[in-house]
């Protein structure tokens, strides 16, 4: 790894990348020529990030196991429909950060409403409803390889449409990113599972599409709109809330819903997952911003690789009957982070 010198130092996006590489002896990077004059350059580093890191980690666990828990405790169904769990998660959102508005004395009167936040509230909402379906027939730590291909989505975006550059060994890395997913398909054949079927394998490139657009616009609002953090994310779980509701108000059957929720005969075990459920999705999707806003998506889906370890262990030791660790899954998540670390470190090759 060499240090980084003035004529290295990273372009902004929109800064004139078409200027000739007069690095000696490194390889080449890819460059396009960027579509509009805007910030995406990181304003941290991992070590001063890492108070929002560890708590993304911790929040991300539970959100992934409590869902899951939820939904094997049911036989495969959740208690109440998905986009009642999605609802309540925006509004808890919601909430805390109005809360956290009235304790730094920030004045909502002064916010003014914005329809830039609805792009990426409709993604996370659609991501949201389609995470939680996939966790009926998929365990989780297979779900999370299926759709980190979002990072060679993420990196093209970053290229194409931005201008950032790109060299080839971080295209390698992409390319092993998506390696890991027939990989995790085999897995599964060898451990005697049929859960990775083509409607899931579909759902996931779809879901991994969406969690791209709502991460970018997401990263564009945060670098770059004057509104300040705290409104910035007030309105995007405002319209997620709206949203939920819309969704709830166009149930099939809200008479049977009402009397659902009326009834109140869940168990004190199914009530705590509940609760769990919702507070850990919220809690994890409230440190996301942090961390988008100081490093960028990229970051925030290595480090939910990363996690992707720890999370696989658990899960086989709570879930034994619905995911087992083989050698092919060990495969598959070691070139995953593999990938994901060439694009991260952005590793120089010398040319002999």
């Amino acid at each position: 790894m060499t240090t980084q010198t003035e004529a290295e130092a990273p372009l902004a996006v929109g800064q004139d990348t078409k200027a000739p590489n007069t690095t000696v002896g490194k390889e080449a990077p890819i460059r396009y020529t960027p579509a509009a004059c805007v910030i995406l350059e990181r304003r941290s580093d991992l070590r001063k990030s890492l108070v929002y890191i560890v708590a993304y980690l911790m929040m991300e666990i539970g959100k992934q196991l409590s869902n899951f828990a939820l939904s094997r405790a049911n036989d495969g169904q959740y208690p109440v429909p998905s986009s009642l769990l999605v609802l309540l998660t925006e509004c808890t959102k919601l909430l805390i950060i109005l809360a956290w508005a009235m304790v730094m004395n920030i004045s909502l009167l002064r916010w003014s409403p914005s329809l830039k936040f609805c792009l990426p509230a409709i993604c996370y909402f659609m991501t949201n409803l389609l995470y939680l379906l996939a966790l009926r027939s998929v365990p989780p730590p297979l779900w999370m390889i299926l759709i980190q291909t979002r990072t060679l989505y993420t990196a093209a975006v970053y290229t194409v449409v931005f201008g950032r550059e790109l060299t080839w060994v971080e295209v390698v890395g992409c390319l092993l990113v998506v390696a890991s997913i027939p990989l995790a398909r085999l897995s599964e054949l060898q451990g005697g599972h049929l859960t990775l079927t083509s409607s899931v394998m579909l759902t996931s490139q779809v879901c991994a599409i969406l969690s791209t657009v709502a991460s970018v616009a997401v990263e564009l609002l945060l670098k770059n709109d004057a509104r300040s953090f705290c409104e910035q994310q007030a309105w995007l779980y405002l319209w997620g809330s709206l949203l939920g509701a819309l969704a709830i108000s166009l149930h099939p059957d809200l008479d049977s819903l009402s009397h659902l929720l009326q009834e109140n005969r869940w168990s004190w075990s199914m009530a705590t997952l509940l609760v769990l459920a919702v507070a850990s999705s919220a809690l994890a999707g409230l440190c996301v911003p942090f961390i988008v806003k100081n490093l960028d998506s990229i970051a925030k889906d290595y480090l939910a690789a990363l996690n992707n370890m720890l999370l696989s262990a658990v899960t086989a030791l709570l879930f034994p009957l619905h995911f087992t660790i083989t050698w092919l899954y060990l495969l598959a998540l070691a070139l995953l982070i593999l990938g994901i670390w060439l694009y991260e470190r952005k590793v120089i090759w010398r040319h002999p």
